[in-house]
């Protein structure tokens, strides 16, 4: 969903996979499902941190507020700034 046609090509897979992983990450303290530190671990193994995180933080944001709305959870307060 987040990185198809330009974005996907001027994107790292590092990029894309620390963004995707953030999503989930969002989403599921959206719905209440606790990850504990898996989101945190995965992110590692790309190597992410704060800067591609932040860089990116819109990305995340809306994917994960498209995201909740489709699945009727976007009245929740999902962790998102």
């Amino acid at each position: 969903m987040m990185h198809r046609d330009e974005r996907r090509r001027s994107t790292s897979k590092r990029s894309r996979e620390t963004e995707a992983e953030a999503v989930a990450f969002v989403i599921c303290q959206a719905i209440g499902l606790e990850t504990g530190s898996a989101s945190q671990d995965y992110i590692q193994i790309y190597d992410g941190d704060a800067k591609i995180l932040t860089d990116s933080l819109a990305h995340i944001q809306k994917a994960a507020t498209q995201i909740l709305n489709a699945i009727g959870a976007g009245a929740t307060s999902a962790p998102i700034a």
